[in-house]
């Protein structure tokens, strides 16, 4: 059997056109993947910290710095005098957490984001002071972390350190200010540049 020269031809056009198409489905695909590892490398997010990030940076590290003063915890501590320790770091974070509170990121969308992150460390704080009272009555609270919140699986403090990472601001994650902890040793590792 053989075929028309219309008929090539017309396969001929199919042909050239599904490779147009392949190279642009290509093309948008190449698009899209550097768009994400663009995102990953650079660790930024579409609502960035901006302004505050300096600001915020050096709070963190100064509450660092001055929480590493207060040195171990005793072994053994009875309950008030561990609540009076508790009291002391989170009269630290308090005030890290003000210093916050002025800073602007210079962007709305960015503004947004970064005030929810510092609706998390009020929350974390306020937890802090419930479970110093607990503490101060005899009873060692193991979970005392504000719950997760509409359906997120990520616990306040993997959220909020989540966010640290993610804007650069990695001297302010609540592992590395012992945010977190209140029966146990503090350990503050140096910032990371």
């Amino acid at each position: 059997m053989t075929t028309s020269p219309e008929s090539k031809t017309i396969e001929s056009k199919n042909s050239g056109s599904n490779h147009v198409a392949m190279l642009v489905i290509l093309a948008g695909f190449l698009i899209v993947l550097a768009a994400i590892v663009g995102a990953q490398f650079l660790g930024k997010s579409g609502e960035p910290i901006g302004d505050a990030q300096a600001p915020v940076n050096a709070a963190c590290v100064a509450a660092r710095d001055e929480l590493v003063t207060f040195g171990k915890l005793a072994d053994q501590m009875e309950n008030a005098e561990l609540g009076d320790r508790i009291d002391t770091e989170t009269a630290v974070l308090r005030s890290m957490v003000a210093e916050f509170e002025v800073a602007s990121t210079g962007n709305g969308d960015g503004q947004a984001a970064f005030n929810a992150w510092v609706a998390d460390w009020n929350a974390l704080i306020d937890a802090r002071d419930v479970a110093v009272e607990q503490i101060r009555l005899g009873y060692r609270p193991t979970a005392w972390l504000p719950p997760e919140e509409q359906g997120k699986t990520v616990a306040i403090d993997g959220r909020m350190d989540e966010y640290s990472r993610r804007e650069d601001v990695r001297a302010c994650t609540t592992d590395m200010l012992a945010a977190d902890t209140l029966d146990g040793q503090r350990f503050y590792r140096q910032p990371e540049n």
